[in-house]
C-alpha cells in the first residue's frame, strides 16, 4: 500500500469511527439534559410560531443570536409533524453532522498550511476527533456546534486564499458571509472575524498586495450585512447590542474576580476529583477538566448525581480521572505546538497561519473579558464549550508538535505514538455512551 493510499484509508477510518460515535451518542443522549436545552427550545418556538425575539421574562437565553434557533425550530417542528423522529433528536443529529464537518475542515486546514507534511493532516484529524468537548457537543441541542462549523469554514476559506495566493473579492465575500453567519449563531465568533481582519491587514503590511485590501473589503461588507442588522435588532429589543441574561441577581458578584480565580491551578483536585463542585470558580482547572472530561457532570453521570454527592461513586469518577490524566501529555504538545507555530508565522510572515492563531488568541481574550464582566459566583459560566471553535486550531497545533517530535528518529516517533495512544484509548471508551 502506497503512502497516499494509506493516508486516504486512515482518513476514511477516522471519519467512519467518528461518524458512528456521533450518531450513536445523538440517538442515546437525552436532549433535554444538555446545557440550557429547554430554554433554547422555547426560544426556537417563539421564533418559529410568533416570528419575534423572546422577551426577557420568557427564557433565560434571550441574549443569544437567532440563526441556530431558527434551524433548530424548523427541525423540531419537522420531527413533530412527520412523527419519524423525536423532535429534539433531530436537532441532536444536526449537531452531530456539524461536528463531522468541523473534523473535515480541520483536515483541510492542515493540508493547506502544511502541504509537504503528508502525515500531519491525518494526525490533526485524529486529534480533533479525540477532543471530548467537541464530540460531546455533537449530542447537544445547542448553537455551539453550528457556530464552530461556520467559524471554521470561514477561516478555512480565508486560509486557503492566503496560502494559495487566491485573494480577491470572491474569497473575501465568501469568508465574510460564513463568519457573519457564525456571528448570528454565537457571539464568540466575533473573535474570529477580528482575526480575519487583522490577518488580512498583516498580509498587506508584509507584501503590499492590493488583493489583500480587496479581500478585506469583501470580508467587512459581507459580515457587516449579516451582523449589523442583528446587533441593531438586539439593541431595539433589549437596550444594548451586548445585552446578556443575568436571571438571578444574587449570583453575580459586585466587583471583579478574586486572585485565586486566575492563579489557583488545583493540580491535586484536578487529578483526583476533576468534576464539580471541586475547584469551582477556578478558571484554568475548570476549563481543563471540562475540555478533556466532563466537569459539569452532564455526560455519563446520572441526573441524580449531577449536583451531589461531592465525591462521585468510583464507577463514575474513575473515567473522569483517566481523562484528566490523558489530557496532560497532549496539552503539553498543544502548548509547544502553539509556540512553534507562532514563531513560524512571524519568521516567515505567514498571514494564513497567523490568522488561524490569532483566532484562538482573540477568543481567549474575549472569554477572559466575558468572565471579568460577568463574574458569576457559582462559576456556571466557565464552560469549555464556550471556546469550542478553538478545537480545530489546538488539534492542528498538537499534531504539528507531535509530527516534529516524530521526525527526530525512532525515539521521537515512539514518544509521539505514546502520547496519541495515551489519549486515544481512554478517550474512545469515555466518549461512547452506554
Amino acid at each position: 500500500m502506497t503512502a497516499a493510499r494509506g493516508s486516504r484509508f486512515g482518513v476514511l477510518a477516522v471519519l467512519a469511527a467518528l461518524s458512528a460515535v456521533l450518531l450513536w451518542n445523538a440517538w442515546h443522549y437525552p436532549w433535554r439534559k444538555g446545557y440550557d436545552a429547554a430554554s433554547l427550545a422555547h426560544y426556537s418556538e417563539v421564533l418559529g410560531h410568533e416570528h419575534r425575539l423572546p422577551r426577557r421574562s420568557e427564557t433565560d437565553v434571550w441574549h443569544n443570536p437567532p440563526l441556530f434557533l431558527l434551524v433548530a425550530g424548523a427541525l423540531y417542528r419537522g420531527g413533530e409533524v412527520t412523527g419519524a423522529i423525536q423532535p429534539g433528536r433531530a436537532v441532536q443529529l444536526f449537531s452531530a453532522l456539524c461536528v463531522i464537518g468541523i473534523a473535515l475542515l480541520t483536515y483541510g486546514l492542515a493540508r493547506e498550511l502544511f502541504p509537504d507534511r503528508r502525515r500531519l493532516p491525518l494526525l490533526a484529524l485524529l486529534l480533533v476527533a479525540l477532543t471530548p468537548v467537541l464530540v460531546r457537543s455533537g449530542a447537544l441541542f445547542h448553537p455551539e456546534p453550528l457556530a464552530t462549523l461556520l467559524t471554521t469554514a470561514g477561516l478555512y476559506v480565508l486560509v486557503r486564499a492566503l496560502a494559495r495566493d487566491g485573494l480577491g473579492w470572491r474569497a473575501g465575500l465568501l469568508a465574510g458571509a460564513l463568519l457573519g453567519l457564525a456571528n448570528v449563531t454565537r457571539t464568540w465568533a466575533l473573535a474570529a472575524l477580528g482575526a480575519a481582519i487583522v490577518g488580512l491587514a498583516l498580509r498587506w503590511l508584509w507584501r503590499r498586495e492590493p488583493a489583500a485590501v480587496r479581500t478585506l473589503g469583501g470580508v467587512a461588507i459581507a459580515s457587516a450585512a449579516l451582523v449589523v442588522p442583528w446587533l441593531a435588532a438586539k439593541t431595539v429589543a433589549y437596550g444594548s447590542p451586548l445585552a446578556y441574561s443575568q436571571p438571578t441577581e444574587e449570583q453575580w458578584r459586585g466587583r471583579g474576580r478574586p486572585p485565586e480565580f486566575w492563579l489557583d491551578l488545583s493540580p491535586g483536585d484536578v487529578a483526583r476529583r476533576p468534576y464539580q463542585p471541586w475547584f469551582r470558580n477556578r478558571l484554568v482547572p475548570t476549563v481543563y477538566a471540562d475540555w478533556w472530561g466532563d466537569y459539569w457532570r452532564v455526560w455519563r453521570i446520572p441526573d441524580g448525581l449531577k449536583d451531589e454527592p461531592e465525591m462521585l461513586p468510583r464507577q463514575y469518577a474513575a473515567p473522569l480521572r483517566r481523562q484528566s490524566l490523558a489530557g496532560v501529555a497532549i496539552s503539553a504538545a498543544i502548548a509547544v505546538g502553539l509556540v512553534l507555530l507562532s514563531i513560524h508565522a512571524v519568521r516567515r510572515r505567514d498571514a494564513a497561519l497567523a490568522t488561524l492563531l490569532l483566532s484562538v488568541g482573540l477568543l481567549a481574550v474575549a472569554f477572559v473579558a466575558f468572565l471579568v464582566r460577568y463574574p458569576k459566583q457559582d462559576g456556571d459560566n466557565i464552560k469549555a464549550l464556550y471556546v469550542l471553535y478553538a478545537a480545530p486550531v489546538l488539534a492542528l497545533a498538537g499534531a504539528y508538535a507531535l509530527s516534529r517530535l516524530a521526525g527526530r528518529g525512532r525515539l521521537g516517533t515512539a514518544l509521539a505514538a505514546a502520547v496519541v495512544v495515551a489519549l486515544a484509548v481512554p478517550t474512545a471508551i469515555f466518549l461512547v455512551l452506554t
